[in-house]
């Protein structure tokens, strides 16, 4: 076998040609929808699904109206009037009457009166056992009180659904009223009494403390009046400037004992720069000096006025040394910061230290005042707190006893209007579950047939095709025939639908290039092969010259029905590029077969699209039409490859074919580019012929040949061309 016939590169496939509009949707397959769904799960069942449905709605119905017992119940009425008489005759609503209308529902069913009606001789002719806990449990929950809304009313019930309910619910309600009447009223009397005393000893207690609060507010406000922070504020304004001068006399005192550490002997003129007494005195002296020169030059040394102003000027230097000598030994030169000179400073700093000790003592004495005034007004803040709070609970222990008052009164208004009347029955639920037993009953069977049908999802009829899968074509139905065909009738029928089939496939065949058509299935069974073989005679009916081309490779179903046993076939065609020489006429005028020859499973992988392509062309130019069996094209490598290649691809369903494997073969057709042209549902019954198709769903498969027979559908067109071409 030549090389030409290897695997080649999937890229070698020409680029499909789109099948007409009318055989080929691009729309994505639509769900059903609800109705549609249960109604295809349903069909063929529904007699038996409304038989049991309507045997066991029957019986749930029954059940349902047989097992509840009716509930009957008793009410009694208890009046509290929201109103009492002023002294102008006028009425006023009681305050706090919704509150104690409240109380009492609480308290009509509390353990305690539910106890003492359990014991009373009315309930014990019903229930003579000494009360338990599980009685008190099972009273309780048959009991109720509420109020009527927009009336002065409270409605006391009792229901049960036990045997003898009709004969316990009034004495039940009966019990429970009377002892409420015998005890609540002395035993509110008494709680009242006790609530009262409290919540007025709780308001004297309020007043003497409210009163001792005032009396220390008024003792720490006499000195400090109401707002001691604005003194407070004024201290601290006033503190600011002692701080400020007590802050300098320490800097000057620190200096001064800086500069003292560095204090020496000064000399005459330093001293004389600070100390203006010695700068008097030397300038008192330069002036005697000067007089001393001028009386020397007139008078002469000798004479007394010389003498005398000599004796002043030594008076003078001692005096100058004397100022020097007390000046180095008190005082000491401190230069000023601004560089302007210096100061005498004396040496013994206690008065700087005195000065800096009041400032201070000062400072201590308003920082003190100030903490006195902030504790007084924390203790005013306190106070006034606490007088509130008790002021507060004041009013709330006052706003209680009139509440307990008020109470009080609406208790006197308490009155028995109804003991508890006749047991009427409360509440009928045979009907409800009568009516939920026969929809649970009715709905069962169905329930189960729909699971039965979700369980298994076959193809049953032929329009569920169009409804699965949308946009697809069914061409045509086949119906079910047996491998006997003995009735002319049912002969008719199979052939009008083959060439039914081809003629759709005529009249959507828009040019004349689209005339290679694969048939192909999901699995195998589903009769295509049968299809092929039946469309090949229908054509050749209608003068078209037809080959048929048997690629099914492991099948070969198409070669043996024909009863074609050659050595050489298809394989040998592609690989030697000659078509007619394989090519094998057949005793029907205008069908030649082109068998599978001795081909086996493992030569469908020497099989390539661009050989493929050559055979089909090569084919196209000698007939006018060609149809190519193949395999399941889910199961076999040929089936893709011939599908790719063929003008369009016509799909066999038959009944019972499982929907997914439908729904993949059809996804793995329009992966590989292939163009459908339709579907054909085979195997179909009675009813299929009589129903609208719309949409397409279906599976398929190709099955080999059973011995040298056509099958019933191809020799029902056979038997029908033979016909005609006698006539």
């Amino acid at each position: 076998m030549s090389n030409e016939i290897q695997i080649s590169p999937s890229s070698n496939l020409p680029t499909p040609t789109p099948w007409s509009t009318a055989l080929v949707s691009t729309r994505a397959p639509q769900q059903p929808s609800g109705l549609l769904k249960v109604h295809q799960l349903l069909r063929g069942r529904y007699g038996v699904a409304i038989l049991l449905a309507a045997m066991f709605a029957a019986a749930g119905a029954a059940a349902g109206f047989l097992l509840p017992r009716p509930s009957y119940q008793s009410v009694g009425l208890i009046e509290i009037k929201p109103v009492t008489p002023t002294l102008d005759d006028w009425d006023r609503v009681m305050p706090m009457y919704q509150y104690y209308v409240s109380s009492v529902v609480q308290k009509i069913v509390s353990d305690r009166f539910i106890t003492e009606a359990i014991n009373d001789p009315r309930w014990k002719q019903h229930r003579p056992n000494t009360p338990t806990p599980a009685a008190l449990a099972e009273f309780k929950q048959a009991i109720s009180a509420k109020y009527v809304p927009g009336t002065t009313l409270i409605q006391v019930t009792y229901s049960s659904d036990a045997k003898d309910a009709k004969l316990i619910c009034q004495d039940a309600v009966q019990s429970l009223i009377k002892a409420y009447d015998t005890n609540y009223v002395d035993d509110h009397e008494s709680d009242y009494q006790l609530v009262e005393g409290v919540y007025k000893r709780k308001i004297t207690d309020d007043n003497a403390k409210i009163a001792q609060t005032q009396e220390e507010l008024a003792k720490l406000t006499k000195n400090v009046g109401e707002d001691p922070q604005t003194m407070i504020t004024t201290l601290y304004h006033e503190m600011a400037g002692v701080e400020t001068k007590m802050q300098e006399a320490e800097g000057t005192l620190t200096d001064a004992r800086i500069e003292l550490k560095k204090a020496r002997d000064y000399r005459v003129e330093e001293l004389a720069r600070v100390d203006p007494v010695l700068a008097t005195t030397i300038a008192q002296r330069a002036t005697l000096e000067n007089q001393l020169g001028d009386l020397m030059t007139r008078l002469g040394a000798a004479h007394p006025q010389v003498r005398e102003l000599k004796q002043r000027i030594d008076n003078v230097n001692q005096q100058v040394n004397q100022i020097v000598r007390d000046d180095n030994a008190n005082y000491f030169i401190k230069q000023r910061p601004d560089a302007s000179g210096g100061v005498l400073i004396p040496k013994d700093l206690s008065t700087l230290q005195t000065a800096y000790d009041e400032k201070k003592k000062n400072l201590d004495q308003y920082q003190e005042q100030i903490e006195r005034l902030q504790s007084i007004s924390t203790q005013l803040a306190t106070n006034r707190k606490h007088l509130q709070d008790l002021q507060d609970d004041l009013a709330q222990n006052r706003k209680q006893l009139e509440k307990q008052e008020n109470i009080h009164e609406i208790a006197k208004s308490f009155t028995i209007v109804d003991q508890g009347g006749q047991a009427t029955v409360g509440n009928d639920r045979r009907v409800a579950f009568s009516a939920l037993g026969f929809l649970a009953g009715g709905g069962l069977p169905i329930g189960l047939m729909l699971l039965a049908g979700l369980m298994n999802p076959r193809v049953r009829y032929s329009d569920e095709t169009s409804r699965e899968v949308s946009g697809l074509t069914l061409l045509g139905i086949l119906p079910d025939l047996p491998d006997r065909l003995s009735d002319p009738e049912q002969a008719s029928i199979a052939a009008h639908c083959v060439h039914q089939i081809r003629t759709m496939l005529q009249i959507n065949n828009h040019t004349q290039d689209r005339r290679v058509f694969a048939l192909t299935s999901a699995a195998p069974g589903d009769g295509k092969t049968s299809l092929t073989l039946a469309l090949g005679l229908s054509y050749a009916a209608c003068g078209t010259r037809t080959l048929l081309i048997d690629c099914d490779l492991v099948g070969a179903g198409l070669t043996t029905r024909m009863n074609v046993n050659v050595p050489e076939g298809v394989l040998e065609a592609i690989a030697n590029r000659s078509l007619l020489e394989y090519v094998r006429t057949t005793d029907v005028a205008d069908v030649a077969i082109l068998p599978v020859g001795t081909s086996n499973t493992l030569h469908a992988s020497t099989l390539s699209p661009a050989a493929l392509r050559r055979l089909v062309d090569e084919a196209k130019k000698h007939f006018e039409t060609v149809l190519i069996d193949t395999g399941p094209i889910l199961g076999s490598i040929e089936a893709s490859l011939v599908c790719a290649a063929a003008d369009a691809v016509v799909l066999c369903v038959s009944r019972g074919q499982q929907r997914p494997m439908v729904e993949k073969a059809i996804q793995h057709l329009t992966s590989i580019g292939a163009r459908l042209a339709g579907v054909v549902f085979n195997r179909a019954q009675s009813s299929d012929f009589d129903r609208s198709i719309s949409g397409l769903s279906v599976r398929s498969s190709s099955a080999s040949g059973n011995g040298g027979r056509f099958g019933p559908v191809a020799r029902a067109v056979q038997n029908s061309y033979k016909a005609s071409s006698q006539e």
